[in-house]
């Protein structure tokens, strides 16, 4: 059985889920997940999980993105990108200057309305699926974040793109909105390329054209470890004698204080799974959250 995961750089026209049956085709694997949707105008890194390597997606989920983002301002969309329905448009003219005053507003924390046409559920129900039917459904904003936003490039007029690090659940479409709107127009996402998911970057990706072409022993030896999908977490080793216990449930007495919740678990340098820290009468000890391994 395979584990891990695939990065690739998934190309125009293409779906998240498109990439998945085309892995599980490929592979004839069942266990094939995504670990964050690209709409198909999209471009960039997007990790598939394998097998076991399934079981770190909402870790992959949760991360920072960091994308490069291209704006069209002066057009409102249904979709807010530049693949809806044109509902207004209308000639503008701004400066650099007044484009880096905007992003300036959209740095840090802010709040976020999601767009009509995405796959958040609200109900039970697809927002998307609301908008193909024509009706109306409160929309929440949400607080996200916004790490970077720098302007890379400006046409002098109506378009510019942006390099933008953001936290998990940050729509970029909305963002173009958001930016137009606080110019005093509209604004369209006409470009996305995500360069980043948490530690995976687009040079480490493979285009999906080229994993077509590959043979499964090759896919095999471009799998990646699925812990370093948890490379944010420290790293804690226990005995080997140690370890079977560990699997089945029993607590690890650790010699000395701990911090932080969640570790990286690792015995005689195979890596186990997630462990949580647990408290008890001032001793730590270290429990399984999340088996990665299986039975030995």
């Amino acid at each position: 059985m395979m584990d891990g995961l695939l990065i690739f750089d998934k190309e125009k026209g293409i779906t998240s889920h498109d990439l998945v049956y085309k892995v599980r085709k490929k592979l004839g694997i069942k266990k094939v997940g995504h670990t964050g949707t690209l709409d198909p105008m999209a471009t960039g890194v997007l990790v598939i999980s394998i097998g076991k390597g399934t079981k770190t997606s909402d870790y992959i989920l949760s991360s920072d993105k960091v994308y490069e983002a291209k704006v069209r301002l002066g057009i409102l969309t249904d979709t807010y990108d530049i693949t809806g329905k044109i509902l207004e448009e209308e000639d503008v003219i701004f400066t650099e200057e007044e484009i880096k005053d905007a992003l300036i507003k959209f740095t840090g924390k802010i709040s976020q309305k999601p767009p009509i046409y995405s796959a958040l559920k609200v109900k039970g129900k697809k927002l998307y699926e609301y908008a193909r039917e024509g009706k109306d459904v409160e929309i929440k904003k949400r607080e996200v974040e916004v790490y970077e936003n720098e302007l890379l490039d400006f046409n002098g007029k109506d378009e510019f793109t942006i390099l933008v690090q953001v936290s998990k659940g940050t729509y970029i479409r909305s963002l173009a909105y958001d930016i137009g709107k606080s110019l005093g127009t509209y604004g369209a996402l006409t470009e996305l390329r995500r360069i980043r998911t948490g530690s995976f970057r687009i040079e480490d990706a493979i285009k999906v054209s080229d994993f077509e072409k590959l043979s499964p022993d090759e896919i095999k030896e471009k799998i990646l470890p699925m812990d370093l999908a948890l490379i944010d977490f420290k790293r804690i080793d226990i005995p080997k004698s140690f370890c079977e216990k560990f699997i089945n449930g029993q607590f690890y007495k650790l010699k000395e204080n701990f911090s932080d919740e969640n570790y990286r678990v690792y015995s005689d340098n195979k890596f186990l799974g997630i462990g949580e820290i647990r408290k008890k009468d001032g001793e730590f000890f270290l429990k399984m959250k999340k088996n990665l391994i299986g039975d030995l």
